[in-house]
């Protein structure tokens, strides 16, 4: 809905902290900034309406809504599509790909795509080309009763809420959910103060006697709901003393006792109404009948005059969520699974999934046609990139299940579906309780596929690894197609790992399986080679690069990764270029991170490091949105590398200390190892030689440590160690040897700054005139001024000063262009000299 004119809110009491913090939100919004805040608290506290006064102060702002209802959590982006409802119309202002997402994930149209993060950016998109003409207010009541695509759609869309004029104001209750990790500030509802409280029952019952109104105070403990409904029974407050339950339940049992009260068909009716919680009076009338209770419209009013509920049209609504429980949890058990059971038959004829959860939740005991029905809900769900409400409709299949083989099998869907949902916990307990229902050794292959996946982000790459290589194991005969694509997964696990134990007995099984010789096959044991120490096998692996296959998008990723393996760092470039063009237009956002940190990365070894720097600083921000940690972590670290270049000591600092200690918790080596080559360049940078030393010698022999990232980094502890008074002289030969195998123009150049950094007196004047040389056929403008550099200090130190300043005006143009300001401020302390 749009506010429009002067709106004037009615204060809350007790909540002046809380309407500042509202005001603020509001106020940004209005104001072209926009932003989230969650409002925590218990129920009853107050958090709504806290939402209903941004409402109302919402002066010139569209107004989105949505609560989020309890029977509605299986419904994959119900909650989603009742916020958008009002603004459907305008899907066709977005591009054509997030347009479809949405109307997929809302059943308007067939579904296209299975990427829940399109989804989000799609609801995001959307939210901001409203924002465009006029600021908008999303106020989300009860997040915790919402479907879990709907809050990951809406986290996104929280996350980049302050690039637009967009405020989304969130309510839910005191249980974890995501928003506390994802940088969206939260605020804590308290109970009232007591002057607070007795001001508050003092505008709902005036005229309370003092005994009375010091029990409602003392029983209510400062919950504004408490106080508001206590005050309707001061004549048959419950007797129980205030200490014997939890103030939730004492609020359910004051609902309850209201209940209780009301006529037999008036109870049924609100009964159906909580098992379906849709609203819907004539279904609820009709359920009704099925238990044998003649019920009409007009038992409603009776619920209504009592406070429980609201009725508008042929709509009921509970006055608040704990009434909702209250109906629903005092009921008995047999007869809530009559209820559900009538409310199937009601829906008789209904083809959506409602139906089918009624069926589910009124069965006691194994009913396989009930299953089969939960597992195509299930399928329909994930076809959607609804994957959390995937995985409740395979459970509830695999309970419902008649046998051990089909109980196995839901719930290994239900796993992986739970991975594709985010849920990394979840899948692995399923997982493990699939396992122990089989023995057929293909299912089993497949679940070690997901207890890997969940290993590796939660746990340990090189353990991952292991589990894949014992699932291939089982499938080497039967299905060897499948177990080489898991054996290539453990040698890249090996490789995040730096593993050589591990690359080598996945490469050792993978060259084993009775297949045709494969191109990837041959390159990943190079890969393996090269983990055990054999810098000779990247010549083998830059050969072998030119067959490999790219024409999908994760095959030109796994190309580009081992292209940056073998210093091919312009393949890589070009191939990740290539997918994260792709995967803009074909809105496939889940690739995009790893796809980003491969061009950052290659742009940063081809000293491209304006460029490097946007691609890492965009990837790390979609890692960040789509909840990736890995590449989070692993793309802050290339932040701080090219952050080291531009002596940006504090950020460079944070990132890489985030960095080693995600590698150190979860044991991957190659973010820690590029996190500890950023400190040692950051030192270098700054004049700390000393430290740098001891930084980049680590990553030769000591931990972290990874063997490609202890090759480019020796470069730079080559010239730490010179510039500290002690070449790094046992460096020097396995630095050549790489530089040789690898044969590129700028490792041609590198050799020869690294020789002329060793060699003493006059003759090191030829290796850097050599180096230049090399420099001069290649594109590596960041390491060709440090070679300029290095020449101009030493012919400045041999009396040959006039010689130097063409380099030193060469050098400081290309740190200038970089922004690398600590190497600027060096070039010029030279000038004098020269």
């Amino acid at each position: 809905m749009n506010q429009t004119g002067p709106m004037v809110a009615t204060p809350l009491t007790g909540r002046s902290r809380e309407l500042r913090a509202v005001d603020r939100l509001l106020a940004g919004a209005s104001g072209g900034t926009g932003g989230a805040l969650v409002l925590r608290g218990e129920p009853g506290i107050g958090k709504t309406a806290l939402l209903s006064y941004a409402e109302r102060a919402a002066t010139g702002m569209r107004v989105l809504q949505v609560i989020g209802v309890e029977t509605e959590v299986e419904l994959p982006f119900a909650a989603l599509h009742q916020l958008l409802l009002p603004v459907l119309d305008r899907l066709g202002a977005l591009p054509a790909l997030q347009a479809a997402a949405l109307r997929g994930a809302f059943g308007m149209e067939e579904a296209t795509t299975r990427d829940r993060f399109l989804i989000g950016l799609a609801t995001s998109s959307l939210l901001t080309t409203l924002a465009a003409e006029t600021p908008v207010l999303c106020l989300i009541d009860n997040l915790e009763w919402l479907d879990q695509p709907s809050v990951d759609a809406l986290l996104f869309a929280a996350r980049r809420s302050r690039d637009a004029p967009v405020a989304i104001l969130i309510s839910t209750r005191e249980v974890p959910r995501p928003f506390a990790d994802a940088g969206i500030p939260e605020l804590t509802l308290s109970r009232l103060r007591p002057a607070d409280a007795a001001a508050l029952l003092k505008e709902h019952a005036p005229s309370l006697p003092s005994e009375i109104r010091d029990r409602i105070l003392k029983d209510a403990l400062g919950n504004p709901l408490a106080l508001a409904e206590l005050a309707k029974t001061t004549r048959t407050l419950p007797p129980h003393p205030a200490e014997t339950l939890p103030l939730t339940d004492r609020l359910i049992e004051t609902f309850h006792h209201h209940a209780r009260a009301l006529p037999e068909a008036t109870q049924a009716l609100l009964l159906v109404l909580a098992a379906d919680d849709t609203g819907d009076i004539e279904l609820a009338v009709r359920a009704v009948r099925q238990l044998g209770v003649h019920a009409e419209l007009q038992d409603l009013k009776h619920a209504e005059a009592a406070g429980l509920l609201t009725l508008d049209n042929n709509k009921a609504e509970f006055c608040h969520p704990l009434i909702r429980s209250a109906v629903y949890q005092s009921a008995a058990h047999g007869r809530r699974l009559e209820t559900h059971h009538a409310i199937a038959e009601a829906l008789a004829g209904d083809t959506t999934e409602r139906r089918t959860w009624h069926l589910a939740a009124s069965a006691t005991g194994p009913r396989e046609d009930i299953a089969l029905a939960m597992e195509r809900v299930a399928e329909k769900a994930r076809s959607r990139a609804g994957y959390a409400a995937a995985v409740s409709a395979y459970i509830r299949a695999a309970e419902l299940s008649s046998s051990g083989p089909p109980r196995a099998r839901r719930f290994s869907l239900a796993a992986e579906a739970a991975i594709e949902a985010g849920q990394l916990r979840n899948a692995g307990g399923l997982a493990d309780k699939a396992s122990a229902l089989t023995t057929d050794e293909k299912a089993l292959a497949r679940l070690a596929r997901i207890r890997s996946a969940v290993e590796f982000e939660l746990g340990s790459p090189a353990t991952a690894g292991r589990i894949l290589t014992e699932g291939a194991k089982l499938i080497e005969t039967s299905d060897p197609g499948t177990a080489a694509l898991m054996l290539a997964a453990a040698i890249r696990n090996a490789s995040f790992a730096s593993d050589p134990a591990l690359a080598r007995d996945a490469a050792a099984d993978l060259n084993r399986l009775p297949l045709p010789r494969n191109p990837m096959f041959g390159a990943l044991t190079s890969l393996a080679d090269i983990l055990g120490g054999d810098h000779t096998a990247a010549a083998g692996l830059n050969d072998k690069l030119q067959a490999l296959p790219t024409g999908r998008p994760q095959e030109r990723l796994l190309a580009a990764s081992l292209a940056l393996i073998a210093a091919d760092d312009a393949r890589a470039h070009d191939l990740a270029a290539s997918v994260v063009t792709q995967a803009r237009e074909r809105g496939m956002i889940g690739l995009l991170p790893g796809a980003l940190a491969i061009q950052a990365q290659a742009g940063l070894l081809r000293d491209r490091h304006p460029q490097a720097l946007a691609a890492a600083t965009e990837g790390h921000r979609i890692s960040r949105d789509l909840d990736q940690p890995h590449r989070t972590a692993h793309l802050g670290a290339l932040i701080a590398w090219l952050s080291a270049v531009q002596g940006d000591e504090e950020r460079c600092t944070a990132l890489a200390a985030r960095a080693i200690a995600y590698g150190d918790h979860h044991g991957v080596a190659t973010t820690p190892a590029l996190a500890t080559w950023a400190l040692g360049v950051l030192d270098l940078t700054l004049g700390r030689y000393d430290s740098a030393v001891e930084h980049l010698e680590n990553l030769q022999s000591g931990t972290p440590s990874h063997p490609i990232i202890a090759m480019y980094a020796a470069v730079d502890l080559m010239e730490a160690s010179a510039r500290a008074g002690a070449p790094a002289t046992k460096t020097l030969p396995d630095l050549l040897s790489w530089t040789d195998v690898i044969a590129r123009p700028w490792s041609s150049a590198i050799a020869a700054r690294c020789r002329a950094l060793t060699t003493p007196g006059l003759e090191a004047a030829a290796h850097y005139e050599t180096a230049l040389k090399h420099h001069a056929s290649n594109d590596q403008p960041f390491q060709q001024a440090r070679t300029q550099l290095l020449y101009a200090e030493w012919l400045a130190r041999h009396d040959r000063a006039p010689e130097a300043t063409p380099h030193l005006q060469a050098a400081h143009a290309t740190f200038t262009h970089l922004g690398a300001h600590p190497w600027i401020a060096r070039t010029k302390a030279q000038y004098p000299k020269a």
